[in-house]
């Protein structure tokens, strides 16, 4: 694992572009690393990349990222070009890292305060 990096994950936002669709939200994701002293290094991209969730299933969010991002495998394609981005953006930071060690990394989903509300308001009760 990289040395300075604590974890990663991705900021969740929903994206509004485009028709909007009554039974899918389309989640933007925006990777990040939290390197020693709380510091986040973020994808200089605004998306990383994005997902597809049936909106009844907005609160179990976090699952389908974790799915989507298949993070028990290498990353590959977009996947890997955005873990490249961060890897990039940690450099400028004297920090030396690879994208499949940033992708192993313990890795948490972080909604914004739209996402978070449409989340609960879906939460089995």
């Amino acid at each position: 694992m990289p040395d300075n990096v604590r974890s990663v994950g991705a900021g969740a936002t929903l994206n509004h572009d485009g028709p909007e669709d009554p039974d899918f939200a389309k989640v933007d994701l925006r990777l990040f690393a939290l390197i020693e002293g709380g510091e986040q290094v973020d994808d200089p991209q605004p998306a990383s990349v994005s997902v597809r969730c049936e909106r009844s299933k907005l609160a179990a969010l976090e699952l389908s990222v974790q799915m989507s991002l298949r993070l028990r495998q290498a990353p590959t394609g977009a996947r890997l070009e955005a873990w490249q981005r961060i890897c990039d953006e940690l450099a400028a930071h004297g920090i030396e890292s690879d994208p499949a060690a940033l992708h192993a990394m313990r890795f948490a989903l972080v909604p914004d305060a739209e996402l978070r509300t449409a989340q609960q308001a879906v939460w089995p009760s």
